[in-house]
């Protein structure tokens, strides 16, 4: 529920509102804290998760720029029409999307540019969709009327994001409605409190206040922007983006001792309003305060820098949540219409287009895995009527798929494969060539389908059962390291459907296990708690 795992950003304003009192930010953490004590920083189980993430290292080999497809969905008053009020104009969504790249990249010529030894160009990129979930042409934009935009309602979140969602495991969800109860800016849900909750396919995402999504910076003469004075660059979307992607509140939402997991963002003592003189930095803590930090409290004019330490907790969070890497899935970039090329791989006068689901899936001992790849054959412009020829041309041993089938184009020229893996975890290798005399005229697809390995009870006291669900395999390797990297148990097994760790003894603790086998390797966390 939206109770439990929601990160509320709150602006008042002073008490005489046309005197031109400041506008703050105000945050409403400390309420949820009061009522559920489990969210609270110092919860034991919270701590060691943060400290476990910490010192989650991002692999060399991701360490390149990602793009995360975003949708946004305009709940606006029955009664505004089209750039009126929160009936925002498809210009000002648009704006927000740059404010994102450029505070992100850390892009030269910008507000989101820094010169700070820390200031890190995050490499993660935002796009508006170009595709919908069914590989159908969008905007990425849709709109809504919606009873309950103006002083909506936080009770009402799940009702108001049922009434528009895309999935939320491809796509970050923006809803935008008129305005929030009790002056909320935006929120968003951090992962680590979303992993184990039933609620997250259906509130997972961000929900923003029109009246501080965009950046005045981008409004060319004659168009109508909906905005704040204060909060008009777009940079309430950028710090809950930020949330979206497990960072904290520079504070750490406790004061001088309360860390927020990141190394290089100084200790403070809580909320920062406003903006401080420049170059002038307040001292708290015993050190100067990064006010300009998209994780404090400050104005939108003086925002400019995450972290390099930032940056690594939120790729991180990409890489080590199922939910947020899925996002960023090459097979999911590409479908969504986010690849750098449009979604298009070209070869010699053929184009073919990808319009699938996520190229990684996942396959167990008990069911087989279906899965869709739609293409776009454009050779010729796209015809109708024309063959698309599917054949697979490599598969694990013994997996036993066979495919090689004509599936004739439809009105656009789209050819769409459904099929169904074996039960059978490996790589599989998937041909669709175009009915054409130009060379080459096919595309290859790659599914990499892992192993379905379960561990039960997770958190456990002493032992843990592993469900590997590999049938097919002579042997199994198990390593469990812990937190630091270090090997503390490794064993091979000739075991293909389930396996025991006993652990008594060990430290209470997060630990990563890895399964090897000839066919495939997988690997997921268990936490061992104590009895």
């Amino acid at each position: 529920m939206l109770r439990f795992s929601v990160v509320l950003c709150v602006f008042f304003l002073g008490f005489f509102l046309k005197s031109a009192a400041q506008e703050h930010r105000l945050c409403g953490q400390e309420a949820l804290h009061k009522l559920h004590p489990e969210w609270r920083h110092d919860n034991p189980q919270r701590k060691a998760f943060d400290d476990f993430l910490a010192d989650f290292q991002v692999p060399e080999q991701t360490a390149s720029t990602i793009k995360i497809p975003v949708v946004v969905h305009v709940l606006h008053s029955p009664s505004e029409t089209y750039g009126n009020l929160s009936n925002i104009t498809d210009e000002q969504i648009r704006s927000q999307i740059e404010v994102l790249n450029e505070d992100f990249g850390k892009i030269f010529g910008t507000r989101g540019y820094n010169l700070d030894p820390v200031g890190a160009n995050t490499e993660i990129e935002f796009c508006l969709a170009t595709r919908d979930p069914a590989g159908n042409a969008s905007t990425g934009i849709i709109r809504l009327p919606y009873a309950g935009s103006s002083n909506f309602q936080l009770s009402a979140d799940r009702a108001m994001k049922d009434l528009s969602r895309w999935p939320v495991n491809r796509y970050l969800n923006i809803w935008v409605v008129k305005s929030i109860q009790s002056g909320i800016l935006g929120y968003a849900y951090l992962p680590e409190v979303l992993a184990n909750d039933a609620e997250r396919p259906f509130i997972d995402g961000v929900v923003m206040g029109a009246f501080y999504f965009g950046s005045r910076d981008k409004q060319a003469v004659g168009q109508n922007f909906y905005l704040s004075n204060t909060f008009a660059y777009g940079r309430t979307a950028t710090h809950e983006v930020g949330h979206y992607l497990n960072l904290k509140h520079t504070w750490g939402d406790g004061g001088c001792e309360i860390d927020d997991g990141v190394d290089d963002t100084p200790l403070c003592s809580g909320q920062y309003f406003g903006c401080p003189p420049s170059p002038a930095r307040p001292v708290q803590c015993g050190f100067n305060r990064m006010v300009e930090n998209y994780m404090d409290y400050s104005d939108d004019a003086c925002f400019n820098i995450f972290t390099l330490g930032q940056k690594n907790r939120m790729r991180a969070a990409l890489q080590f949540y199922p939910f947020r890497a899925s996002l960023v899935s090459l097979g999911n970039v590409v479908s969504t219409g986010c690849s750098d090329s449009g979604g298009v791989i070209s070869f010699a006068d053929t184009i073919v287009k990808i319009l699938g689901d996520s190229q990684v899936v996942r396959v167990g001992s008990f069911f087989q895995e279906s899965f869709r790849i739609r293409v776009l054959n454009q050779f010729g412009g796209g015809f109708n009527n024309e063959d698309v020829r599917w054949q697979v041309v490599s598969q694990p041993f013994g997996a036993g798929l066979t495919l090689d089938t004509i599936i004739r184009t439809s009105a656009g020229g789209f050819a769409t494969l459904d099929t169904r893996l074996p039960k059978f975890p490996g790589r599989y290798v998937f041909r669709a060539s175009a009915n054409t005399f130009k060379t080459p005229n096919f595309v290859n697809f790659t599914i990499d389908a892992l192993a379905e390995t379960k561990a039960y009870p997770n958190p456990f006291k002493e032992e843990i059962v592993l469900a590997l669900g590999l049938p097919f395999v002579s042997k199994v390797h198990l390593s469990v390291t812990d937190l630091q990297g270090k090997v503390v148990l490794a064993f091979s097994t000739d075991a293909k459907e389930a396996v025991a760790l006993n652990m008594a003894g060990y430290p209470d603790n997060f630990y990563l296990v890895t399964v090897t086998s000839p066919l495939i390797t997988d690997f997921f966390k268990i936490i061992k708690i104590q009895p």
